[in-house]
């Protein structure tokens, strides 16, 4: 055992020369290589979580989300004012199966698995090719086309009207403050690495407040993980940006209007009438309004939202209904302001503790839409990502009194706040652009995943309905399959049955380069006993078949994938054939993909 007054004075040293100030003075290494640490022997201002207790919170917090979306959807954009109690929904534990399908849920699972994939030292510019590649259809940053046309992060995020160049229209938008769950649950309270990752998600399609709404959002979400005090998670989400930014001091706005024993309802009046219906700080003309007027239209605002979610917060006094309700009341994007007040307070409670009727609907084997999580599996992941971020973040991994946990030093809870970046005067900003190799990466097949169901085939499987883009030559052998665990990734695959009597086609159109090399390729999967042919094919505009292979498939998920050149053409249909073997023969199929070779 090491000798108590070393470990003291060596504790002292490592603080004096910067480095972590968190020593063991426990019975040294374990077998799986974790050093053992005593409580008592933490500096006090050390933070430190159970890795049980912040998997736990990690899944209440994902719970959460999904409660809070599910329950203001029914009210998205309904009402843009204060909405009479009358009008809510009642909540019904099976209604969380919404929030499978929604931005607000899948926007954060796919930045966590982003980072998953490419590191967590991955720049805004890749990332912007990565989430752009998922084709989402509610997303500012992949619908504004910023990125389509060119435009680089984080200039692709600039405002538009401050720039000859077409950048972004909502720079101030809740693109990623509406999905800002994974920045708390991958950065915890230790902020400066949370304000990074906030930021380079952020500025794919948003700048300034924007931003700093994530990074608020974000915040909160991290300190419930170590507190049930809301005025605690508010602070520290204001510890997180500017002081004098609007996204700022409309928090501050509130909060002294709760001082001063307003109602909740009196309180939105109060930023109604200063932040939303004035032209100064809501200057924006948002989508779906005259296109002339500023703040007219739906009300996308990040600061504004960041304001109903604290309202909910504050008014709530902790009980997870209650306190979504008056954010829903809220009005505007009413699914994703819940989804943030219900997530932060579902952190603070954590999963075994929740409520079962927030977390008795959940299908254990969904997976999130656009994703290839699932609840269980989003955890796991959350878990082996913040085992790195610890330790790059100056903390480490260690039994401390015997339990596994993360243990975060005091200097990683503070970040260098930047100065004030306002959307509506932005300082200038070099543009920047993706270079033609990274414009041939982007996207090049619409809803690679029929990931885009709509409604009319959303109470299961649809034999007409055929996802964004794609056709079949005989459209009766084609449904798609919606929340029904058979998918891939994502919550839809196409499901194709075999006819013994022809081919059944299944396609899309890709734009593509002349005479070029490409691989074509997809995810399939097989009926038992299966005996028909499977082939990816390629056919010019007008039908003419140009290539073709036939794969080797199996009843597992398979990937399979085609070469072929582009000839002459500038567009092709890219798919696949099944020809009938026998009639019960049928494949599902997930992921298409096109490159160049």
């Amino acid at each position: 055992m090491k000798n108590k007054k070393m470990c003291v004075a060596l504790s002292a040293l490592f603080l004096t020369a910067g480095a972590l100030g968190i020593v063991g003075c426990g019975s040294g290494g374990t077998e799986d290589g974790y050093e053992k640490l005593s409580s008592k022997d933490l500096p006090a201002t050390t933070s430190v979580i159970s890795v049980k207790d912040y998997r736990d919170k990690v899944k209440g917090g994902i719970a959460g989300a999904m409660t809070g979306v599910a329950y203001g959807f029914p009210l998205e954009f309904i009402y843009k004012t204060w909405t009479p109690e009358s009008q809510l929904p009642v909540w019904k534990e099976n209604m969380i199966r919404n929030g499978y399908d929604q931005d607000d849920v899948y926007l954060a699972v796919t930045a966590i698995e982003a980072l998953d994939d490419l590191g967590l030292d991955v720049t805004s510019r890749r990332l912007g090719l990565y989430m752009y590649n998922k084709d989402f259809e509610f997303w500012n940053g992949s619908n504004n086309d910023a990125l389509a046309r060119g435009y680089a992060p984080p200039f692709a995020g600039y405002p538009k009207q401050s720039t000859p160049h077409y950048t972004c229209a909502y720079s101030d938008g809740n693109s990623y403050q509406c999905g800002a769950l994974f920045g708390g649950l991958l950065g915890l309270n230790m902020t400066g690495f949370a304000n990074e990752i906030c930021q380079k998600f952020g500025e794919i399609c948003t700048y300034g407040d924007g931003i700093y709404s994530t990074q608020f959002i974000a915040a909160m979400y991290g300190e419930a993980f170590f507190t049930n005090d809301v005025q605690r998670i508010i602070d520290a989400g204001l510890a997180a940006i500017p002081a004098d930014s609007w996204s700022a001091l409309i928090i501050q706005d509130v909060l002294s209007n709760y001082g001063k024993g307003m109602s909740a309802e009196q309180n939105f009046t109060e930023i109604e009438t200063k932040w939303i219906r004035n032209p100064e700080y809501n200057w924006t003309v948002w989508p779906n309004g005259d296109n002339v007027t500023p703040g007219t239209g739906i009300l996308l605002d990040a600061k504004c939202c960041s304001a109903f979610t604290v309202l909910g917060l504050l008014y709530g006094e902790g009980d997870i209904e209650k306190s979504m309700k008056i954010t829903v009341q809220c009005a505007n994007d009413s699914d994703s302001t819940a989804a943030a007040t219900a997530g932060i307070l579902a952190t603070v409670q954590g999963f075994e503790k929740l409520d079962g009727a927030y977390k008795n609907g959940l299908i254990a084997d969904q997976k999130i839409k656009y994703s290839r999580s699932t609840v269980n599996s989003l955890t796991d992941t959350c878990e082996k990502l913040m085992k790195d971020v610890v330790k790059r973040t100056g903390g480490k991994v260690a039994y401390v009194d015997g339990a596994l946990s993360f243990v975060i030093p005091e200097s990683a809870k503070k970040a260098e706040i930047e100065e004030y970046k306002c959307s509506k005067n932005p300082a200038p900003m070099e543009v920047a652009t993706y270079t033609q190799e990274e414009m041939d990466q982007m996207r090049l097949i619409a809803d690679p995943g029929f990931e885009r169901c709509s409604s009319e085939s959303r109470s299961g499987v649809s034999s007409t309905y055929l996802a964004n883009g794609w056709t079949s030559n005989l459209p009766k052998n084609v449904s798609i399959e919606f929340r029904a665990q058979t998918a891939y990734t994502g919550q839809n695959n196409a499901k194709i049955a075999a006819r013994q009597d022809g081919a059944v086609e299944l396609y899309n159109t890709a734009t593509v380069k002349k005479n070029t090399n490409y691989v074509l390729s997809c995810m399939i999967k097989t009926s038992e006993a299966f005996s028909s042919e499977f082939s990816l094919a390629v056919w010019s505009p007008a039908g003419s078949l140009l290539r073709s292979g036939v794969c080797e498939v199996n009843g597992e998920w398979t990937k399979v994938t085609l070469a072929f050149n582009s000839g002459n053409n500038e567009n092709v249909r890219i798919g696949m054939i099944l020809n009938g073997g026998k009639a019960a023969d049928f494949v599902r199929v997930d992921d298409f993909e096109l490159r160049l070779k």
